[in-house]
């Protein structure tokens, strides 16, 4: 288990909690029936007396902002936090040890008031629209796009893979971007023989990042009014690179890709191999 500081999610064991049981409820379940399958997924941290108590901690503190504290989770949460569990994990640091002592009587305190009123959950947002090989219109609607002068173009943009999202299966979308901006929707004719845009900046001699995850933080993000289906079609070769998900791969943050387009204007750059490119500093 790793942690990075005492605050109470600052652990794998409470953020893997936190996150499974809201996973469930956004699938629709049930309060009880989230609670018993996280029981059942999670059942290996109640074994281990380093992470039981955590469990519990993030369990009780996850229902009572959702307004569905059981009263069973809140009594082994208590419990654990009148034995002090977990401060054995900061044994060795007096800092930590105080630390996370003030979040157990912080947590204590907020589990000893009333709940919140029971929060509607949304259904769990689809990250994996598109099928493999499509390719899109974005048009730039926003005062964002102004700055770059990219105002009311579009951009293409084509989903070359689909990678893991969670831990339960659930995928994200991987695109690609063309290199070009247009007047209208292009068409699969007008794409042909345009590059693709690196997702960097010129810090590193010879790899590009030339791919991003697109995701969605809320439903209403996904901007389907200012995206036009324009064929499915093969996907370039050896212009592929794994990364990781960063925030402006979120769908509020794709106005900002303009700043790429500027960024890479009239430079070149040559694929070596796989993921790999070489490109010309400018002078």
């Amino acid at each position: 288990m790793g942690t990075w500081g005492t605050s109470l999610y600052a652990n794998d064991t409470t953020c893997d909690v936190r996150g499974t049981y809201m996973d469930f409820l956004q699938d629709q379940l049930g309060s009880q029936e989230a609670y018993e399958k996280t029981l059942e997924k999670l059942r290996e941290y109640l074994s281990d007396p380093d992470e039981a108590p955590l469990f519990w901690y993030a369990l009780a503190d996850t229902q009572w902002n959702v307004g569905r504290l059981i009263p069973k989770v809140k009594d082994k949460a208590m419990e654990w936090i009148s034995r002090g569990g977990g401060l054995e994990l900061y044994e060795n640091s007096k800092v930590g040890n105080t630390g996370w002592q003030r979040t157990l009587d912080k947590l204590k305190a907020k589990l000893d008031t009333e709940q919140r009123k029971e929060k509607k959950i949304s259904k769990k947002l689809n990250q994996n629209l598109w099928n493999i090989g499509d390719v899109y219109a974005y048009q730039f609607h926003t005062d964002i796009s102004k700055k770059y002068d990219i105002f009311g173009k579009y951009m293409a943009l084509q989903k070359i893979d689909e990678d893991p999202y969670t831990s339960d299966g659930d995928l994200v979308m991987r695109v690609h971007v063309f290199d070009m901006l247009f007047d209208a929707v292009p068409t699969n004719d007008d794409l042909k023989e345009v590059r693709l845009l690196p997702f960097d900046f010129l810090t590193s001699d010879n790899e590009l990042r030339m791919s991003k995850w697109l995701f969605s933080d809320k439903k209403r993000s996904y901007p389907k009014n200012f995206l036009t289906f324009i064929c499915n079609a093969p996907i370039p070769a050896n212009k592929i690179r794994r990364h990781i998900l960063t925030s402006d791969g979120n769908w509020d943050s794709i106005e900002r890709w303009g700043l790429y387009f500027e960024q890479w204007r009239g430079i070149k750059y040559e694929t070596i191999e796989e993921g790999i490119f070489r490109y010309t500093r400018p002078e």
